[in-house]
């Protein structure tokens, strides 16, 4: 017996036209009144669907529409496993390495601004390539500088990288995560020939609200201006390198972000530089959810949407099927390594050490609770309201560390992160494809 797909979703759009959508095959239908009406009742009634002609009915299971009855639940197990696969896949391991925890500018919203300043020993560095050769079988390594702010430990970096690099094994993907503002031209020499894919760098919005913020530690003056002129170096001297610039936005300065993307972008002109909205997920007092200046997840949906209505943003307001895997935090053989030795599942958890899972010098975990519940108690899976959900196929996941804060710790984020369900803008993102950019 056939089944009208839990993934699909009828609506009349704004222009009287009667529409089927399905997030398994990631189309949707124009319908008559009547057939709409018709799919609608053959939910609650499925015996229905064999009084179709069978040309009608071919054309629904096309776009998994219509669905042999237990086929959804299969998609389930598929998607589960496919998503297992990913994540417990043992032939890559990728390390997130602070060689420092030490940071130039102290941001009042930083989760890292009362860590103790700690950069990596000669003996931390041995105990991580030993931490390396013991994941065996590994036929590439991924590699993301972090901090603190990497650069200022910049002569560690080049050491723990030219020993990584003597191991022998490849490294497939290489990149950091910096405020940009030690990134001279000693450090753009030494990553010339280090295929560096990605740089990350953060704006904390436009130049008057940024220097109010990320003043350098000893001095009055702004880094707006030296940022921004290493970016340029950056452009020049690693023409292979994507540059992405993060900009940090919530209520009191999401009204810049317009303007501050067309400077950047007209005054760059390159390809090779992203620039995105940054959310702060600033917590209420009682670390429960978001609160005081931070941007929820249905505004920041919102601004996603206009943005992209306005062509300066480089996401999709049609939705993308979407397979494979979690993070650093769901992945067997990914972690973020502290400079004293100590590592986590999550750079938010970074310099706290009870929630450190381990120690690269040793071979077992002291926190395997913590490890478990990130690995196997995070996925979405357990979720009821993401298994029920007809947007999984298109749905990207959430964030483990916040999916842990509410399953465990009492949190109550709304981690949700398909754009097109808050506040009907499913509606709105397919009527814009069907009207707009489907031309």
């Amino acid at each position: 017996m056939n089944v009208i797909s839990q993934y699909t979703h009828q609506f009349i759009s704004s222009k009287g036209e009667y529409l089927i959508y399905c997030s398994r095959s990631n189309s949707f239908l124009k319908l008559t009144p009547e057939l709409y009406a018709f799919l609608d009742r053959c939910k609650a009634q499925p015996d229905l669907l064999e009084e179709l002609d069978t040309e009608l009915m071919q054309v629904l299971k096309q776009h998994k529409i219509a669905v042999p009855q237990g086929h959804d639940d299969l998609y389930l197990l598929k998607r589960q496993f496919a998503d297992d696969a990913t994540d417990y896949d043992p032939t890559a391991i990728g390390l997130v390495i602070a060689p420092t925890s030490a940071c130039n500018f102290r941001c009042g919203y930083c989760f890292e601004k009362h860590k103790p300043n700690v950069s990596m020993d000669d003996a931390t560095i041995d105990q991580l390539v030993a931490f390396i050769k013991r994941h065996s079988g590994i036929n590439n390594i991924d590699i993301t500088w972090y901090g603190g702010e990497p650069l200022i430990a910049f002569d560690r970096l080049q050491q723990i990288y030219h020993i990584i690099q003597a191991i022998g094994i490849p490294i497939r993907d290489h990149g950091i995560i910096t405020n940009g503002y030690l990134f001279d031209q000693k450090v753009i020499d030494f990553f010339k020939d280090k295929d560096l894919k990605s740089i990350q760098i953060t704006l904390d919005g436009d130049q008057e609200r940024h220097d109010c913020i990320r003043t350098p530690i000893g001095s009055s003056a702004g880094s707006y201006d030296i940022i921004l002129a290493n970016v340029e170096r950056i452009l020049h001297g690693l023409p292979s390198t994507t540059v992405a610039i993060r900009v940090n936005i919530d209520k009191d300065n999401m009204h810049t972000y317009e303007p501050l993307h067309r400077e950047l972008t007209q005054r760059f002109n390159s390809d090779r530089l992203l620039v995105y909205p940054g959310f702060l997920r600033i917590d209420n007092q009682t670390g429960t959810a978001l609160g005081c200046s931070a941007i929820d997840r249905p505004e920041a949906d919102r601004f996603d949407f206009e943005l992209m209505k306005k062509n300066i943003s480089d996401g999709s307001i049609y939705p993308t099927l979407s397979h494979g895997g979690g993070c650093c935090a769901t992945a067997i053989n990914s972690y973020v390594v502290g400079p004293s030795g100590e590592f986590y599942k999550c750079w938010n958890d970074m310099g706290d050490p009870d929630r450190a899972i381990g120690h690269i010098g040793q071979e077992q975990l002291n926190n395997p609770e913590l490890f478990y519940k990130y690995m196997v108690g995070s996925k979405w899976y357990h979720n009821s309201d993401c298994v029920k959900c007809f947007f999984l196929p298109i749905c990207s996941s959430s964030c483990a560390y916040y999916r842990l804060r509410n399953k465990y710790e009492g949190g109550k984020y709304n981690l949700c992160q398909c754009m097109q369900k808050s506040d009907n803008l499913l509606i709105e993102t397919l009527e814009y494809w069907l009207y707009n950019q489907k031309k």
